[in-house]
């Protein structure tokens, strides 16, 4: 073999160990985003947040106000209070972002800002993402 051949072959094993290890968690920021068909006409969402494990934190989207955090169960019950639009209305601190889609968030129950009278849930959305 030639040396540029062993080169070569050295060259392509080293890309392979390099390439060929498990990458790790990496820590990061889930967003829960809403859809809300009356947009801006709603003041507060009842939400239960499903978790492989507890979140490092909790947040509300800007402008909005979270109930019920601390979050340090896999399973918590939470309100998001404010104006709701669609977009996103909570934020995780998670151990391991790549993990999103073990997170699960369901939508319980939507009032109206004006009279704060229950919505039909027919229209809105909840989902987890990156």
């Amino acid at each position: 073999m030639t040396p540029l051949g062993r080169a070569t072959i050295a060259a392509s094993l080293g890309v392979l160990l390099a390439c060929g290890g498990t990458t790790g968690p990496v820590a990061g920021t889930l967003k829960v985003n809403f859809a809300n068909p009356n947009n801006g006409q709603d003041g507060a969402a009842l939400l239960v947040l499903s978790t492989p494990v507890s979140p490092v934190s909790v947040s509300a989207g800007p402008g909005l106000t979270l109930w019920g955090g601390p979050v340090t169960a896999t399973i918590a019950k939470l309100v998001v209070s404010g104006n709701l639009t669609t977009g996103t209305i909570l934020m995780l601190q998670v151990d391991d972002i790549n993990k999103f889609r073990q997170y699960s968030v369901t939508l319980q129950k939507v009032a109206r800002t004006s009279d704060s009278q229950l919505e039909l849930l027919s229209g809105y959305s909840v989902t987890v993402s990156k």
